[in-house]
C-alpha cells in the first residue's frame, strides 16, 4: 500500500503496523522504544504485539466495536493500538476527563489503573502478561481494514471545552504518517525524543511515525527526567510542546548539559515567545523549529523560527506546507487577500471529520476552519493572532494572547503567565492577565512594560495565582480561568 523504511527499501505495507512488524523482521534487535526503565527492542515490540493481538481476540474484542485505551505506559499502549487494528477493532486513546464521552459509545476500556468512580461500562484491566503470553497469536489472521474504513478516533486538545472526537482512516494516517517524515530533521533522525502523550494524536502521530521508519522513540515520564533519558539515548529530535520546552530549559537552568546529541527541537502547540527563546539559546545550540498542527488537518505549518526573521515576535508559526492549501476568510467565507487578517481555513493532505456514533467509513470533509485568526503573507508564511474567541481588541487593533503573554513573562520574578479577555458589558470586553509568580515579581514593572510596548497596552486586571490551567498538550485553558477568576472576583 505504501512505502516505508528508513533503511530505503521499496516493500509495500498493507498498513502502517506491518511496517512496524517489517522492522521487527529486518532488524528484531535494533531499538525500538526507550523508557526510563529501559530498552525494548522491535522483535520484543513484534512479541508483544502479537501477544496482545491474541488477548484481545481472547477477550471477544470484535471487529466494527470502539475500544477505549486508558493506558499510561508507552510500550503497552502502542502495542495494544497494534493489536487491536490488527483484529479490524478501532481504537481510541482516553484520560479520566474524556473516559465518560456518550459520543464514543465504546465497547469496552483496556485500562492499566483504577477507573474513575462511577463508570459501569465494560472495563477489563490489563497486565503485564497480556503482551507475554504468545499463544499461537501471530498466526491470527489480520481482520484488514479498507482505506476510507474507520480505524482509530483521535480527541483534538479541548482547548475550546470538550475534546472532540476526529474519525481517521487507513488512508488519513498514511497520510498523516508519510508527511510528518517532511518536517525539519525527521528524515534523517534516528533517536526521536516523544513529548506528548500516547492519548493524543500529536503522541500517536510522533510515536507511530518513529516507528513506521525504523527509528527509535523515547518517552520520559516527566520534565525532570526527560534530560536524562534524552542523553541516555542520544535523541537527535525532540518534538514537544511549547509549555514542555519551557520546562525542559527550567531543569537546563538547573542541571546544565547533557544533550550534545540532540540537533533539533520541534515545538508546537503556541507561539514561541522571544524570551524562551533567548532562554533556550542560553544552553542548547539545536536548532527551534516551530509547528502549527491540528487533530484534523495535521501539521499545516512549520519552520526554523531564525526563517521567520521580525514577523516571529508578530506571532509567525511558520511556513504553509507544501500539502496544506490556507485560506484567510472574513466572516463570511470570503478569501482574503494576502496581509489580510482574518479565519484561517484550511485544505490538507489527511484532513479529518468528525467522527458521529455508528461511523464505519471516513469521507474527506469540507475544508476545516481550525478557529484561529490570522494572516498570510505573500512569502507563505502564516501568521496566527490567537483563537478566534479569544483574539484580544485593544483599540481595535487585534492579537494574539500569546504577544500579551510574552511581554509579561519577560518581567522580573514572573513564571507563568495567561491573558484573556472578560465580557463586562462595555464596548470592548476586559483584558485580564494571570500570573504565577515568586516573591520578586513586581505588578508595577508588568504594568509598565504592557503599557510601553507598541499596540499592547495595560491589562485592566492582573491576579496573582498558584498555577495556571493547562491540558496534557500544554495549551493554556483561558474558559477555564476565566471562569475561575471571575468567579472569585465577583
Amino acid at each position: 500500500m505504501r512505502s516505508t523504511s528508513s533503511a530505503g527499501s521499496s516493500a509495500k505495507f498493507a498498513s502502517f503496523i506491518d511496517a512496524l512488524l517489517f522492522h521487527a523482521v529486518r532488524a528484531p534487535n535494533n531499538p525500538a522504544i526507550g523508557l526510563e526503565s529501559g530498552v525494548i527492542t522491535y522483535g520484543q515490540m513484534a512479541d508483544a504485539i502479537f501477544a496482545a493481538t491474541a488477548r484481545c481476540e481472547k477477550a471477544g474484542l470484535r471487529p466494527g466495536s470502539v475500544v477505549g485505551l486508558m493506558i499510561s505506559e508507552p510500550v503497552w499502549h502502542i502495542c495494544l493500538i497494534a493489536a487491536l487494528y490488527r483484529l479490524g477493532v478501532p481504537s481510541v486513546s482516553i484520560g479520566a476527563s474524556t473516559l465518560t464521552l456518550q459520543s464514543l459509545r465504546l465497547a469496552a476500556v483496556l485500562h492499566d489503573a483504577a477507573l474513575p468512580g462511577g463508570f459501569s461500562g465494560n472495563a477489563m484491566p490489563v497486565e503485564a502478561d497480556w503482551f507475554t503470553h504468545r499463544a499461537s497469536s501471530s498466526r491470527l489472521p489480520d481482520a484488514s481494514f479498507g482505506e476510507t474504513d474507520l480505524c482509530r478516533i483521535a480527541l483534538s486538545s479541548g482547548t475550546t471545552g470538550e475534546p472532540k472526537p476526529i474519525a481517521l482512516s487507513p488512508q488519513i494516517i498514511w497520510d498523516r504518517l508519510t508527511t510528518y517524515s517532511f518536517r525539519g530533521s525527521f528524515s534523517c533522525s534516528e533517536r526521536i525524543y516523544c513529548g506528548p502523550q500516547l492519548q493524543s494524536q500529536f503522541g500517536f502521530a510522533i510515536a507511530f511515525s518513529a516507528l513506521a521508519y525504523g527509528k527509535m522513540v523515547c518517552f520520559s515520564d516527566s520534565a525532570e527526567t526527560s534530560i536524562p533519558v534524552m542523553s541516555y539515548y542520544k535523541a537527535d529530535l525532540a518534538i514537544i510542546s511549547v509549555f514542555q520546552l519551557n520546562r525542559l530549559i527550567e531543569v537546563q537552568e538547573k542541571n546544565l548539559g547533557g544533550l550534545s546529541a540532540l540537533r533539533e527541537i520541534q515545538a508546537g502547540g503556541a507561539l514561541i515567545s522571544e524570551s524562551l527563546l533567548q532562554r533556550t539559546r542560553k544552553y542548547l545550540t539545536s536548532a527551534i523549529v516551530s509547528a502549527y498542527a491540528s487533530t484534523e488537518a495535521g501539521t499545516a505549518a512549520f519552520a526554523n523560527v531564525e526563517q521567520l526573521g521580525n514577523a516571529h515576535a508578530e506571532g509567525a508559526i511558520g511556513f504553509v506546507t507544501p500539502w496544506t492549501s490556507v485560506d484567510i476568510c472574513d466572516d463570511e467565507h470570503r478569501v482574503l487577500p494576502p496581509g489580510r487578517d482574518g479565519n484561517v481555513r484550511i485544505r490538507s493532505l489527511g484532513l479529518a471529520p468528525m467522527y458521529e456514533p455508528g461511523m464505519t467509513r471516513v469521507e474527506t470533509p469540507e475544508p476545516f476552519f481550525p478557529g484561529d485568526y490570522g494572516r498570510l503573507l505573500s512569502n507563505g508564511i502564516l501568521v496566527i493572532a490567537g483563537r478566534t474567541t479569544e483574539v484580544v481588541n485593544i483599540g481595535g487593533n487585534k492579537m494574539s494572547p500569546d504577544r500579551f503573554e510574552n511581554i509579561i513573562l519577560q518581567c522580573r520574578g514572573v513564571k507563568d503567565a495567561a491573558v484573556f479577555t472578560v465580557d463586562v458589558n462595555s464596548t470592548l470586553p476586559q483584558v485580564w492577565a494571570a500570573v504565577v509568580a515568586d516573591s520578586t515579581v513586581d505588578v508595577g514593572e508588568i504594568v509598565k512594560r504592557c503599557g510601553e510596548t507598541p499596540m499592547i497596552g495595560t491589562p485592566t486586571v492582573i491576579k496573582i495565582v498558584p498555577s495556571i490551567p493547562r491540558n496534557s498538550a500544554g495549551k493554556i485553558l483561558r474558559e477555564q480561568l476565566r471562569k475561575d477568576l471571575t468567579k472569585s472576583s465577583a
